[in-house]
């Protein structure tokens, strides 16, 4: 039995999808706002439960997909962790896939044969996902999605992962993402860089990326990071050391003819 199982139950599965599937309609290229945190949780309050930027961040990665991708597609999560939005996406009635090392690295979990055994509907990769991954067929998903993982990645690793999502996207596949940006801190000059290099690979240009993130600055919508979310994240660092200081989520949709591959 899943581990959300006592969470959501059958009832409310079947609201969620009455509520989302073709209803939910996201732009392209755009922001985690408090408006769409309260929807979610009311809807979907038992996905937020961690206490970070992921309790924005996986209810709209469901509602997106829900809304996006038609129920009976096939879906493939990178680095998922716990897969909870793909266990829902599941019982919804979705084929999903999940690739992750599961070794640990870059404080990654290590729990495969607990999830393995907890989402028995799920079929799990070990490995990290890129071009060169040999278990999936090429062409083979209606969406590959992430939630909260690219920001972690090098740029050879992201270029891989491009690259392998122009592999085993189908041509009229989707790639959604939840990155965690730091707008301002110790880390922003980077972290701007890096989702610039991102929105790059998903086909967006330097002034669509420089609008959404002017528009996310003056917008009382936008959410950040709490306070007490902060508190939790920085652990036994003091917070002096702490670099995170205005973080947001940033979402992209791209079709994968949009797609344009790293090279490293």
């Amino acid at each position: 039995m899943a581990k959300t199982e006592s969470l959501i139950d059958r009832g409310q599965i079947r609201r969620i999808k009455e509520h989302y599937v073709g209803n939910f309609a996201p732009e392209r290229l755009s922001y985690a706002t408090a408006k769409d945190y309260c929807d979610s949780f009311d809807h979907i309050g038992s996905l937020m439960q961690n206490g970070d930027l992921k309790d924005v961040q996986r209810p709209w990665m469901l509602k997106a997909i829900l809304g996006k991708v038609p129920v009976g597609g096939r879906v493939l999560e990178i680095g998922a962790g716990e897969p909870l939005v793909g266990d829902i996406l599941s019982r919804i009635g979705y084929e999903v896939w999940v690739v992750d090392p599961y070794d640990g690295s870059g404080n990654g979990p290590i729990q495969f044969s607990q999830f393995s055994a907890e989402y028995p509907d799920i079929r799990f990769i070990r490995d990290l996902f890129g071009d060169e991954l040999i278990e999936p067929p090429p062409r083979a998903f209606d969406c590959i999605y992430s939630i909260s993982v690219l920001e972690h990645i090098s740029a050879e690793g992201l270029a891989a992962i491009t690259r392998g999502m122009k592999k085993f996207l189908k041509p009229d596949g989707l790639s959604i993402h939840n990155i965690d940006h730091i707008h301002r801190g110790a880390q922003a000059a980077e972290q701007l860089a890096l989702l610039q290099l991102m929105s790059s690979y998903f086909g967006f240009s330097r002034g669509a990326l420089d609008a959404i993130l002017n528009k996310m600055d003056k917008d009382i919508e936008t959410y950040y990071l709490s306070a007490e979310s902060h508190n939790r994240w920085r652990g036994g660092l003091p917070y002096e050391e702490f670099p995170m200081r205005t973080c947001v989520s940033i979402q992209m949709i791209s079709a994968a003819k949009d797609i344009r591959p790293g090279s490293f």
